[in-house]
């Protein structure tokens, strides 16, 4: 009984630590990735990502700039230049299809249970 109730107490004050460490690692991560992106010997984006995901995607600086993101690719793809304008529509139509694989896995994701219950 004694054990249980220990476990219980460790296992909650783990989750505790866990919750307030997680955002100070993950803007650790975020800003380790954007000094690597530049430099060739650290890849940045692996470093950037896992920040990304330990922050996650409703963090208000990390929603602004997505947000900021796509609206310079749409004034990106609007311009009238041509070699300017159709790297802007290029970028704009890869970052369409990274966001329509993202929905097509998130939403795989969610259904997994129920294909697992119904098998």
């Amino acid at each position: 009984m004694w054990t249980t109730l220990l476990l219980a107490i460790v296992r909650s004050i783990l989750i505790w630590i866990w919750l307030a460490c997680k955002p100070v690692l993950g803007w650790f991560l975020i800003i380790i990735g954007l000094i690597g992106m530049p430099m060739p010997i650290v890849n940045g984006l692996i470093f950037l990502m896992l920040g990304i995901a330990l922050v996650g995607p409703r963090n208000r600086i990390i929603r602004w700039s997505r947000v900021h993101l796509k609206l310079f690719l749409y004034r990106w793809a609007a311009l009238p230049t041509p070699l300017i304008g159709t790297l802007g529509r290029i970028a704009l139509e890869a970052a369409r299809q990274i966001s329509r694989q993202h929905r097509r896995l998130r939403w795989w994701w969610i259904s997994r249970p129920r294909r697992r219950a119904a098998a």
